[in-house]
Formats: structure tokens, C-alpha cells, sequence
């Protein structure tokens, strides 16, 4: 059975117990915890990720952590945009930093970006594949995770996905209703995580998705009727 798990968005929304795993494409969550005043018991279950940008920052991730993220989208430009060469030696650093820790693969959308990595990579490990799609049906992205599947037979987590253009809630929910079974019978899908926890961007305004998915509404901490939704299938 599929693990689900949160990404929190642009604020730690822990004033809800929407699952005991959670990320934000960040090493830890001290910043974001600090910021935003968040109690310090909520770290528990916190999967840190090396995003990919600034790099050169280093890696600082807690030994207690079972889990690291590898690079968010280094197949997208406004993302941590790396070739597979440039991600090639930054795995190798990485690697240093994962000893006790299931390693899971940079997070891609495009699957031939990651075959090209996993072949240049030359005896990097990689226990686990990550991987983002957004559609709004649910059929669509079961068989982009079929396909990860077939190509890397490694257990896959899906870090990123929701219906995106569509302002409407009914839709978000519609599509999360259909989704999450399938994603709980899929024998090969370890984890997966909602975008977004806590999202208050606007489709009119050029978001790709927009406020209709968030788990949490605007300015407060309650949940949406996605996050009671999403709330209630997990438990």
C-alpha cells in the first residue's frame, strides 16, 4: 500500500494533521519552521530534499532522516535546470550524504531525462524513482507511472501532482477521488504527495495550478474540502 504524504507549500500549514510525512523541496524544515513560528514536534516524519539549486551551499540533512529527495525538476529551466553531465557529479557528492537513507532520484516530469541519467551515472545509486505529473485525469497519470515503472522497476514516488489550469474545486476534487484508490492499489507507487498543502496561487494570474487545489484555505488553518477529503482517505 501507497504511503501519502504532504507537500507543504509556501508555509508550514502544521496546524493540521494531514500526514505524518511531509516535505518542501527543502535539507530541513528550520527555516520554514522558524518563519512561520511552527511547534517543534511537528518535524517528525520531515523527508528532506536537495533541491539542485544552490548547490554549492552544501548539504546539511539530519541523520535521523530514512529518506533524501534528490534535485526538484532538473529537467525544467525555472527549476534546478541541470543536464544530465552537471547532475552526474552532483549525485556523486550526494551520495556521501545518504549512507543509512533510502536515495530516491532527482524529480523529473520527463522520463527520458531520467533513462539518460540513470545510464551516465555510472554506478550511483538510486533506490527509489520520484517523478511530478499534472493532468486531470486519473487514468492519464496512472499509466505515466505504469510507464516509470516498466523502464526503471524501482519503486516510484509521486511528488508532485493535481489537475492544473482549472479554477474549480469540483474538479480537484472530482480528479482526487478517482486517483487516490488507484494510487493505494498500484503495487509500485511508494509515496505520493498533493501539490500543494497550502497553495494560493490564481490560475488568471498565470499559475499553472491554481488556489482550487489547496488542502488548506487562505489565512487560515483550516482545511478545504480537498484537505478534508484527502484527510479522511489517508486515515
Amino acid at each position: 500500500m501507497a504511503l501519502s504524504f504532504r507537500l507543504v507549500g509556501d508555509v508550514c500549514g502544521v496546524l493540521v494533521s494531514l500526514s505524518t510525512c511531509r516535505y518542501d523541496w527543502q535539507q530541513s524544515p528550520d527555516r520554514m519552521h522558524l518563519r512561520h513560528h511552527c511547534p517543534l514536534n511537528v518535524r517528525s516524519g520531515y523527508v528532506p530534499m536537495v533541491n539542485g539549486k544552490n548547490f554549492e551551499r552544501g548539504i546539511h540533512v539530519s541523520n535521523d532522516s530514512h529518506y533524501l529527495l534528490g534535485f526538484n525538476e532538473p529537467d525544467h529551466h525555472e527549476q534546478s535546470n541541470l543536464t544530465v553531465a552537471q547532475a552526474t557529479v552532483m549525485w556523486k557528492e550526494l551520495e556521501k550524504h545518504a549512507a543509512g537513507k533510502t536515495l530516491v532520484s532527482p524529480a523529473v516530469t520527463n522520463l527520458n531525462w531520467l533513462q539518460q541519467f540513470l545510464q551516465h551515472c555510472h554506478n550511483c545509486r538510486v533506490d527509489h524513482v520520484a517523478v511530478h505529473i499534472y493532468r486531470c485525469d486519473a487514468h492519464q497519470i496512472m499509466a505515466f507511472l505504469k510507464q516509470a515503472w516498466d523502464r526503471f522497476h524501482k519503486p516510484i514516488w509521486l511528488t508532485e501532482f493535481s489537475c492544473p489550469h482549472t479554477t474549480s474545486e469540483n474538479d480537484q476534487l472530482r480528479m482526487m477521488r478517482e486517483i487516490l484508490p488507484l494510487l493505494e492499489s498500484a503495487p509500485y507507487v511508494f509515496r505520493y504527495a498533493w501539490f500543494a498543502s497550502r497553495w494560493l496561487k490564481h490560475a488568471s494570474d498565470g499559475a499553472w495550478v491554481d488556489i482550487s487545489a489547496t488542502l488548506i484555505k487562505e489565512n487560515t488553518s483550516e482545511l478545504s474540502a480537498l484537505g478534508h477529503y484527502y484527510n479522511n482517505f489517508m486515515h
